[in-house]
């Protein structure tokens, strides 16, 4: 079998957002500096970018709550950082269509854009709560993600995308979101759960929650039959926007 690495790479950060707002009625008035992350895996001969990131400063203080964004954040300078050129991504999977994941779609011409089905749906016609989130027509923007329409694959529920990589749909945060589950890294069967799980805390829960579900939701019910989901596929979590991601290099 082959083994997998995970690099975790970060291209921005949010600076003093609610901690409520990754972890549903806890921790309200809670300020913390969140890391906003893009994953690359490498294989033996394909390398795989989980979400491509957010804008630059200013835009993100235009129309979002502002972020910080070194150069060296820049998603392209990330890549390059490590030795990857853009134009080296086989594939790319978009998580789910927030503007902080997929913003930056349009630099990997050469690779194909995995996403779910039911996500792209959703994000054309999203509820109010939520337009901001997917930039969205009804505020007068243009999503992100459809100027790289053209590279798009939509998925429809869990698939393969190569031997020990698979695409997992894990409804909640978002309806079509989607994690995805890598076979053999260092510690086993590890799921890209992105913002399914914002923190390492949303997977570990506590007191007497086994899980903690995100505060920004479509819907509770289809969120719990996810984490049971979770529970029997992966051995290790890798979330969308815990600091701590960085403690190591790879996984």
């Amino acid at each position: 079998m082959e083994t997998f690495s995970i690099i975790p790479l970060k291209v921005g950060e949010f600076q003093g957002i609610e901690r409520s707002n990754l972890t549903y009625q806890m921790n309200p008035g809670q300020k913390m500096v969140a890391p906003i992350i893009m994953y690359l895996i490498k294989g033996r001969d394909k390398l795989i970018l989980v979400d491509t990131g957010p804008s630059d400063e200013a835009w993100a203080k235009q129309h979002h709550h502002g972020l910080i964004q070194t150069e060296d954040m820049k998603p392209e300078k990330a890549l390059r950082n490590i030795g990857i050129d853009p134009s080296d991504i086989d594939f790319v999977v978009n998580t789910h269509l927030h503007w902080d994941h997929c913003f930056n779609n349009h630099l990997f011409k050469k690779s194909k854009i995995f996403v779910q089905k039911k996500e792209m749906q959703y994000a054309i016609c999203p509820l109010p709560p939520h337009w901001v989130y997917y930039e969205s027509y009804q505020l007068g923007l243009t999503p992100r993600w459809i100027p790289a329409m053209d590279s798009i694959v939509a998925v429809d529920g869990d698939r393969e995308l190569i031997p020990g990589i698979t695409l997992v749909t894990l409804p909640g945060h978002t309806p079509g979101m989607q994690g995805v589950l890598v076979d053999d890294t260092a510690n086993g069967r590890t799921l890209i759960a992105s913002d399914c799980c914002g923190l390492f805390e949303n997977w570990r829960g506590a007191g007497i929650h086994r899980h903690i579900p995100s505060g920004i939701h479509i819907g509770l019910p289809e969120y719990y039959e996810t984490f049971d989901k979770m529970d029997r596929l992966c051995d290790f979590v890798l979330p969308g926007h815990d600091p701590d991601v960085f403690l190591k290099k790879e996984y």
